[in-house]
């Protein structure tokens, strides 16, 4: 399960991930973040208390990643928990993000 909730500061899009965002929550991720993505034309997650990541949200993150500079700005994760960091590295998706 996952709760998602936004704020604007801004030119950024502040979007803050609860739970776990894996097949059963992607759908409304993708939503949340295809949201953020037109909103403003820089997103900020906030990942502090996002226990786990799934292959699904990966892919949902590269897809905010493309989405957002396509439309000329950046996507930047904050307080990102040292399991889903893990993930991250493991994965090579450390090199293509920007932390916080």
């Amino acid at each position: 399960m996952i709760t998602i909730s936004k704020t604007v500061n801004g030119d950024v899009i502040e979007v803050k991930l609860v739970g776990r965002l894996d097949v059963k929550a992607i759908k409304e991720a993708e939503a949340a973040f295809a949201e953020a993505a037109a909103a403003a034309p820089n997103v900020a997650l906030d990942m502090s208390e996002l226990d786990y990541i799934a292959s699904a949200g990966l892919r949902a993150l590269k897809r905010l990643r493309t989405d957002v500079r396509g439309n000329g700005g950046s996507l930047t994760l904050r307080d990102v928990q040292e399991d889903v960091m893990e993930i991250f590295e493991m994965t090579g998706f450390a090199a293509m993000l920007t932390f916080e």
